[in-house]
């Protein structure tokens, strides 16, 4: 068994090395380029390439190959350049917590690329200001901004944007203790970043997914899942992740008490957040740290390390979060260890203070039951009495049975559709296991036999063959002829549905003109006759004899497999059928551009089609 493990370390290592030594390789290679480049844009996205492979493990370096670029390109007047780079300073500024920097080049580099009209690259940059929202605790306008923005990416090419705000709004529903909210946004951000293939968002979206277990009590799930995400962060050598992937687990390790196998974790991570300048997760990590030395009964070194935390979180980070939290154990510390309430009440009433203020519902009960403790043993019974009210109602309005039924299900499906996919693999690859041992035993039999019987089968059948072709052409060609004759029956009838509806529309508006002007009540009359004829159910019946006619069982087979859709939606997808344009489906419905948005978005929804997944594709094959 040992032999074993020592020869899976080693493949490890192997790999691993290989990776960095192909990294390595890439990065030798495009400085070669970058030295020989002209002073030209392809020189400023060589810098970018560069920043890109050094920002994860030499994050300095990296940002002198973007000022670089943004130098070259600014003097290019190369927009997408400059945009790039300014990218590339909001993602610096936001690693080292100076967030309204951060927002201010997101926001600099989005306007550049709507200039520009890339609208894939304006989204990212939204994406990364919800992100930095996020970080400053500002809830409320992250998800604001996201709900904005979802419904304006809805196209397969929009599908990394998408991603990355759901990935963000799971982040800010754990944050607000919407667990149940969280599982659902972040399972959907995983879907597309596995069929879109993005790896590193995949295991960015995972981590967010492991910490949803951690806060609904499967620890275990959670480790697992982490550690699936630092396999992925070492093969690319990003030290930020890693970081953060190695303070994740040695929490799940805390709660789990295995304080030993904790602390192992949780002080590898500590010296890459100071060397990368994470200064949030090192106040994060430090709070970890003194909350497992507390729990191993070294008080004073905990309480050190929870000091520190304070110190980094509101003066380097400014992060209100992981100051609330070494706040509140502080506040325990006094409290249950050291027997000193007194000194326990100003830390727990300045964490209650940052957690109300950012929404933290589930910090904030824990704060304000902290504090009933505190008051108990201070004797200040109906202070404990009115925590401990406040406390509960918090604690009820975050955990009920029905949300963590919930839950639960959601759990459950994930967890499910990873055992199938394993269970489905095990079984493909038995499945050609098997085939390869039916081939071969029946192999040698079937040559022999075979041959006999195809040289009599092929001679009777060659010439039943040729006959059953000309009676299939002859029939194809006479059932071609009528279908054709129908669909321009059809596209007829549907295009003077159009023309029909469009001149009503001029005439009711030219009529309603002449009213204003001349008041007459004849006009009104004139106006309710062309409203009638454009609602007129005798034009969509004669329309619908036709579609069946072409398209047979269409209707109903929409029906069978999409109950939901309404007798309007109905039309709607019998138009889309017919392969016809937007504008052409507003007037034949007799509704505007944006109707026809609406329409689609609804009808999308009701066929529970993901954002890559094309509508008119499912409609013309079914």
């Amino acid at each position: 068994m040992i032999q074993r493990c020592l020869i899976a370390f080693a493949f490890i290592i192997v790999l691993d090395s290989s990776a960095w030594a192909q990294s390595q390789e890439k990065i030798d290679s495009l400085l070669n380029t970058y030295k020989n480049q002209k002073q030209d844009s392809s020189k400023v996205n060589t810098a970018h390439d560069l920043y890109d492979l050094y920002y994860g493990h030499k994050p300095e370096l990296a940002m002198q190959y973007s000022e670089a670029g943004l130098d070259l390109a600014k003097k290019l007047n190369y927009k997408a350049g400059i945009a790039k780079s300014y990218a590339h300073k909001g993602v610096q500024f936001k690693n080292t917590r100076q967030l309204d920097s951060a927002l201010n080049y997101f926001e600099k580099a989005r306007d550049l690329y709507k200039d520009l009209g890339d609208k894939h690259n304006e989204g990212i940059m939204i994406a990364k200001k919800v992100y930095t929202q996020y970080s400053k605790t500002d809830y409320d306008n992250a998800l604001e901004t996201i709900e904005a923005n979802l419904a304006l990416y809805s196209e397969p090419v929009d599908s990394t944007v998408i991603m990355m705000l759901l990935g963000v709004r799971g982040r800010i529903y754990m944050r607000q203790t919407r667990y149940k909210e969280g599982f659902e946004a972040t399972l959907e951000a995983l879907n597309i970043a596995k069929k879109i293939g993005d790896e590193d968002n995949k295991a960015i979206i995972t981590g967010t997914l492991a910490s949803l277990y951690h806060y609904t009590d499967n620890k275990q799930k959670s480790i697992a899942l982490t550690k699936q995400t630092l396999e992925h962060y070492k093969k690319v050598n990003d030290k930020r992740l890693i970081a953060l992937a190695l303070n994740d687990i040695g929490n799940s390790n805390y709660v789990i008490e295995n304080y030993d196998v904790a602390l192992k974790y949780l002080e590898e991570s500590l010296p890459i957040s100071k060397e990368m300048k994470l200064h949030s997760l090192a106040g994060i990590t430090l709070f970890n740290i003194g909350k497992t030395y507390i729990r191993k009964g070294s008080i004073k070194k905990g309480i050190t390390h929870l000091e520190e935390s304070i110190h980094y979180s509101k003066n380097i980070s400014h992060n209100p979060l992981s100051e609330s939290w070494a706040l509140k154990k502080l506040g325990d510390v006094y409290t249950e260890e050291l027997n000193q309430p007194d000194k326990a009440l100003p830390y727990l009433n300045r964490a209650i203070i940052l957690a109300d203020s950012i929404g933290n519902k589930d910090d904030l009960y824990q704060a304000y039951r902290d504090r009933s403790e505190a008051y108990v043993a201070l004797g200040q019974h109906k202070n404990a009495l009115e925590d401990h009210i406040t406390y509960k109602s918090i604690n009820d309005s975050v955990y009920n049975i029905e949300k963590s039924k919930e839950i639960e299900r959601l759990k459950t499906e994930f967890e499910t559709k990873e055992r199938e996919q394993e269970i489905a693999l095990q079984k493909n690859e038995i499945g050609i296991l098997e085939q390869k041992a039916t081939v071969n035993s029946l192999q040698k039999w079937l040559l022999g036999g075979g041959l006999l019987l195809s040289i009599v089968a092929i001679g009777f059948g060659y010439y039943g063959f040729k006959q059953r072709i000309k009676r299939n052409t002859a029939e194809k060609e006479k059932l071609d002829d009528e279908l054709a004759f129908k669909k321009k029956e059809l596209t007829a009838h549907a295009l003077h549905l159009a023309k029909k509806n469009e001149v009503l529309e001029n005439l009711k508006q030219q009529a309603k003109e002449l009213k204003k002007a001349q008041n007459d009540g004849g006009y009104q009359h004139l106006i309710r006759t062309i409203d009638f004829d454009l609602q007129d159910d005798n034009n969509w019946k004669n329309f619908s004899n036709y579609f069946q006619q072409v398209h047979k069982d269409f209707n109903s087979k929409v029906k069978e497999l999409y109950p939901k859709i309404s007798a309007s939606e109905l039309r709607f997808l019998s138009l889309v059928k017919m392969n016809l344009s937007s504008k052409e489906i507003a007037s034949i419905l007799n509704i505007s551009n944006e109707g026809i948005k609406k329409a689609r978005y609804r009808v999308r929804k009701k066929l529970s089609l993901n954002p890559n997944e094309s509508l008119e594709d499912l409609i013309l094959n079914l």
